[in-house]
């Protein structure tokens, strides 16, 4: 099974780091194809209650058809 790392960046200097599986990615293609960016696409892949808001998420792993996908989404 392939999976995605998940760096988000937040305000206060922290930095949280989640591990997800493969199907993350598909989850990311559908909602971007839906027109999902920014916030709006980090509330609906995570969440939208954070303590200290994120500055950025990055996104980094292989797709299924083994691709390597590197995604930054900044928090605007």
């Amino acid at each position: 099974m392939n999976t995605v790392r998940v760096s988000v960046r937040l305000v206060d200097g922290g930095l949280l780091e989640l591990t997800k599986g493969a199907g993350f990615l598909r989850e990311l293609q559908s909602l971007q194809s839906q027109g999902f960016v920014g916030k709006e696409l980090v509330h609906r892949l995570l969440t939208d209650d954070w303590g200290a808001p994120p500055l950025s998420v990055e996104i980094s792993g292989k797709a299924p058809d083994g691709k390597n996908v590197e995604v930054r989404i900044p928090y605007a």
